[in-house]
């Protein structure tokens, strides 16, 4: 794990250096973990001072267009594409895979320094800036599940630039639910075990036993209070005009059996029906996290995507 701090917060993320099936055998062994210690680990930005949204610390030339961002949903973390970052690291690819701020290893302050405007969009999608800035990753490719989609969408509007090219699943460019709705929800959860909430979770995600093993183990090693949190501000939000001036390539991968978020869709295709560079591609007995349920298929149309076959679509 790799960390990079803003304020009281630390965001985690592993990257995956590329390497050819034919090396696997005589790889070196990995890196020894970077240690995390509050203590000695500075604020990114008030160290390296903050980045005007065309300019990066750091450039990887000729390779950093080989740079793969994946970035998981609410409740989720980097462990949901372990596999897939592998399979692009094998062919090539630097992955990424950051554990969003207040999941996975993140690290968090005290309750008593916490408040709810350190979880709005604009300030997860700040986060993956300075993990951008701090692998000296001047633009990437970004494959985005969920909330991963949604906070490409805030870069699109302030740092376009760093997105080579876009690909989402389980992700609306535009919701609009009550706030209390998630209260509601988190009232019911207080009355259901977190063992129970994980299981339940898993069970409603996906029906592959693999992909629920995954998705429990997620979802219990997060704190329902800042899920719910995060989630207040996901009820209401309209970034289909930053999708609709973005001059990169867009995939957006539908499965078929993520019912919320298909029903939220109407407003967004509409709006990109437009786009020249806007696909749409369905995915056949898919749910929220398509990668989980149809791995093979969303790996050949993410790799074939960001190699660049839309260029040859109609």
């Amino acid at each position: 794990m790799r960390y990079v701090g803003r304020g009281y917060y630390t965001s985690a993320y592993y990257v995956v250096e590329p390497t050819r099936a034919s090396e696997l055998e005589t790889a070196p062994a990995p890196e020894t973990p970077e240690e995390f210690d509050p203590e000695l680990e500075p604020d990114y930005f008030l160290e390296h001072g903050y980045p005007e949204p065309e300019s990066a610390a750091g450039q990887k030339e000729p390779e950093e267009h080989r740079t793969i961002v994946l970035c998981h949903g609410l409740a989720a973390s980097g462990l949901q594409f372990v596999l897939d970052a592998h399979f692009f690291a094998e062919r090539g690819f630097r992955v990424i895979v950051p554990d969003l701020r207040g999941h996975g290893r993140s690290k968090m302050p005290d309750q008593s320094l916490r408040s709810e405007d350190d979880f709005t969009i604009k300030m997860m999608a700040d986060d993956l800036v300075a993990i951008l800035d701090k692998e000296g990753v001047r633009s990437t490719h970004w494959v985005g599940n969920s909330l991963g989609g949604i906070l490409a969408l805030s870069l699109m509007g302030s740092h376009a630039t760093r997105l080579r090219d876009v690909v989402t699943f389980g992700t609306s460019f535009s919701f609009d639910v009550p706030r209390y709705y998630f209260t509601l929800l988190q009232f019911a959860s207080k009355l259901v075990s977190r063992e129970n909430h994980a299981r339940l979770g898993a069970r409603l995600t996906t029906v592959r036993p693999e992909a629920q093993a995954i998705v429990y183990r997620m979802i219990l090693k997060t704190d329902p209070e800042i899920m719910f949190t995060i989630a207040r501000h996901l009820s209401r939000y309209d970034l289909i005009e930053h999708a609709r001036t973005f001059d990169g390539a867009m995939l957006m991968l539908r499965g078929d059996k993520d019912i919320l978020v298909n029903q939220a869709l109407s407003k967004t295709l509409s709006a990109m029906r437009e786009h020249d560079l806007f696909f749409l591609k369905d995915i056949s007995n898919a749910g929220h996290c398509a990668n989980l349920d149809q791995p093979e298929v969303v790996r050949d149309e993410i790799l074939g995507f960001v190699s660049g076959s839309w260029i040859f679509d109609e």
